[in-house]
C-alpha cells in the first residue's frame, strides 16, 4: 500500500500538472469521455508489452517498457480522478484490496466506462447495490484501478514512483520539443 500512497503524495499532483501541460498540443478540450478513451489506449499499450505478438503489434511503434506503460496508465487514471473529483485520500480504504491480475484492469475499466456513460446519459441507468449514486461507483472503480495497477507493478518488481518520475521527465521534454518545433 505504501507505493500508491507515496504516488498520491508526490506524483499525483505532477500527473495533473503534466496533463495540463499537454493542453498546448491538443486541438480540442478534453472531458471524462476523452480521458477514458486515452486511458483505454494506455491500458492496451500495457497489454501490448505483456502479450507482445507480431499479429497484433503496431508496425513502427516501440511499445516495450512495462514501467513506462504503467506510468502512462497512472497518468490518465490520475487525470480521470481529477476530472471526476475523486477523493484519492480514500485509497486507504482499499488496503485489503490485493488483486493484481492485469485482466482485472479491463473488467474494472469496462464497469467504469459503462457507469460514466450512464451518468452522461449515453446509456440507461443500472442499479448498483451498495452505491447510492453513480459518483460513488465511479470513485470506487477508479480507486480500485489505482490499487490494482499498483499491486500489478509491485508483483512485477516495478517501482511506480521511480518509473513515473522517468516518464514525467520524458513527457515534459517531449512537450517542450513539440512546442519549440
Amino acid at each position: 500500500m505504501k507505493k500508491i500512497e507515496e504516488f498520491f503524495q508526490t506524483n499525483y499532483p505532477k500527473a495533473i500538472e503534466l496533463k495540463k501541460q499537454f493542453r498546448v498540443l491538443e486541438k480540442k478540450e478534453w472531458d471524462e469521455t476523452t480521458v477514458l478513451a486515452e486511458l483505454t489506449i494506455q491500458v492496451s499499450h500495457l497489454y501490448n508489452v505483456i502479450f507482445s505478438d507480431p499479429a497484433v503489434n503496431e508496425i513502427g511503434r516501440n511499445i516495450h517498457d512495462l514501467g513506462d506503460e504503467i506510468s502512462d496508465v497512472l497518468l490518465q487514471l490520475s487525470y480521470l480522478a481529477y476530472v471526476e473529483n475523486v477523493d484519492v485520500t480514500k485509497i486507504n480504504n482499499y488496503e485489503s484490496y490485493n488483486y493484481n491480475k492485469l485482466s482485472g484492469v479491463n473488467i474494472l475499466l469496462g464497469q467504469l466506462i459503462e457507469c460514466i456513460l450512464e451518468k452522461n446519459e449515453y446509456r440507461f441507468d443500472k442499479n448498483r447495490p451498495g452505491f447510492n449514486k453513480p459518483e460513488e461507483f465511479i470513485e470506487d472503480r477508479i480507486l480500485k484501478l489505482f490499487k490494482l495497477v499498483s499491486n500489478f507493478a509491485e508483483s512485477n518488481l516495478i517501482d511506480i514512483n521511480a518509473e513515473f518520475e522517468k516518464m514525467y521527465e520524458d513527457a515534459t521534454s517531449f512537450i517542450s520539443k513539440k512546442v519549440n518545433e
